[in-house]
This record gives structure tokens, C-alpha cells and sequence, in this order.
């Protein structure tokens, strides 16, 4: 059996392919026990799969140690996807294309062929990311903000300001305690980023375009957005799926 991986800075997101379809993600959250000890937590119970196929985004490091635990433990080697300059219809819009995120450029491709039409990417992790693909295939480019969490750690990090667990309902548009503040702000300004980088690019483009979320910030910021996304959860793991298959046929 086969597993497709989306190991993120913060959690390690996977799901298996049975029947020729992948199986709901199953999600770990990591933690600064160390890259084996959260592999111990996430996987150490499960039962080998027959091959591992993961795109990585949290450095070369964990990748060395999920190697290490992957033979010691399973006594399989997993298999690294790396973004490219080009693959299945999307071209790599970055002058050195392998600094683009590989979730990124997975994600990308699992829009595209799911819809080859002008579309906006939107992965919501630790960091916002806002990608966009014309119908082509041809990627413009993308934006980076902190997601949500990491945007209002930075502000407590960075100010003097001090903000203890929320006691009230936050149900109004304006906050009235210091936590609610922050946690409001960093999501509007979310929301705020993707709703006019979606209408800046259908402007420049002088049509529609299409727009689909992800990641596991998106369900939180999808309600407030004036435009209406497809929401798709696992659309790094589909994209990480069509890159493997791709590869395989390229090597038989």
C-alpha cells in the first residue's frame, strides 16, 4: 500500500491509496520533542506501508531523520517529490524553480487538473500562501504571509503587549479582550490579503477566474472571504499522488 505524505513546519498530514483513491488525511501536529520522537507518536503503532511518497517543506534535517526511522522501523526507504520546472501542464513560474515550496508546487498541479482554467491557489498552513495559475498552465507567481497562528505569535514576540487566555464571547467584529484582538486581526488581515489578490488578478487578467483553499487553517478563514473557493483539504497529497504517478510512467 501506498502512503502520500505533506510534512508542513507545523504537523505531518498523510493518507493512504486504496482502490485507486485516497483515503481521508490523517493529521499529526508536531512538536519540539524531536523529528523521531514525533515520527514514534505519529506512526510507531501503524503497520508498514509498501512505499512512501512525501513532498517536505520542514528542511533537510527531518528528512534525514525520517530516512533513518523509515529503514530502522519499516525497513523502507520514502521517496522525496521535488518541484521542478515543469509537470503536468503547470510551468514553474520562479527563475530558480526549485526554491518554490514543493507543497506549493503540488498543489498547484492538483488544481490545475482539476479545473484548467485561470485559478488562484490558497494553502493555509503556518504560513499563507496565494499562488496563481493561468489556464495555460503558465504559474504568475505567488505571495507569502505568516498564517494566523505565526502572525500573532510575531506581535506578542515583538511587542510589549501581553494577552492571557480570552474570558469573553467573541462574537462582535471588534474584540473587546487583548487575545481576541490579536487572534481577529491576524485573520482579517488573512482574509483581507486573499479577497484583493483574487480581485487584483481577475482584474489584471479582464476575466473570472477560478479559486480553490487549503490547508489547515482554511476552514477558519473560508466563512469570511467575499469570494467563494472550492475548498479541497488533501490537495497537497492529490498533487503529491499525480507527480508519483507521473514519475512511474516516466521510468517503465
Amino acid at each position: 500500500m501506498t502512503w502520500y505524505v505533506d510534512i508542513g513546519n507545523g504537523s505531518i498530514k498523510w493518507a493512504q491509496l486504496k482502490a485507486k483513491e485516497l483515503t481521508p488525511s490523517e493529521r499529526y501536529q508536531r512538536t519540539t520533542a524531536g523529528h523521531a520522537e514525533d515520527l514514534d507518536a505519529a506512526w510507531g503503532n501503524l503497520s508498514s506501508p509498501k512505499e512512501l511518497v512525501c513532498s517536505c517543506v520542514a528542511g533537510e534535517s527531518f528528512e534525514q531523520a525520517m530516512i533513518t526511522w523509515c529503514q530502522q522501523v519499516w525497513g523502507i526507504t520514502p521517496v522525496f517529490i521535488r518541484t521542478t520546472q515543469q509537470a503536468m501542464g503547470v510551468t514553474n513560474a520562479y527563475v530558480n524553480p526549485e526554491q518554490l515550496g514543493v507543497d506549493r508546487w503540488a498543489a498547484m498541479i492538483a488544481a490545475h487538473q482539476m479545473n484548467p482554467k485561470a485559478c488562484c491557489v490558497v494553502d493555509c498552513g503556518t504560513a499563507t500562501t496565494v499562488d496563481v495559475v493561468e489556464s495555460n498552465g503558465q504559474h504568475m507567481g505567488g505571495l507569502i504571509i505568516p498564517g494566523n497562528q505565526l502572525m500573532a505569535d510575531s506581535l506578542l514576540d515583538k511587542t510589549a503587549i501581553t494577552a492571557t487566555e480570552s474570558e469573553g464571547d467573541n462574537s462582535t467584529l471588534f474584540a473587546r479582550h487583548t487575545a481576541d484582538a490579536i487572534k481577529g486581526g491576524a485573520l482579517y488581515a488573512t482574509v483581507a490579503t486573499i479577497d484583493r489578490v483574487y480581485t487584483d488578478v481577475a482584474t489584471a487578467l479582464g476575466k473570472p477566474i477560478e479559486a480553490v483553499i487549503t490547508g489547515g487553517g482554511a476552514e477558519e478563514i473560508l466563512p469570511l472571504l467575499s469570494l467563494k473557493p472550492t475548498y479541497e483539504a488533501d490537495l497537497v497529497l492529490q498533487g503529491v499522488r499525480l507527480i508519483h504517478q507521473a514519475m512511474s510512467q516516466e521510468t517503465v
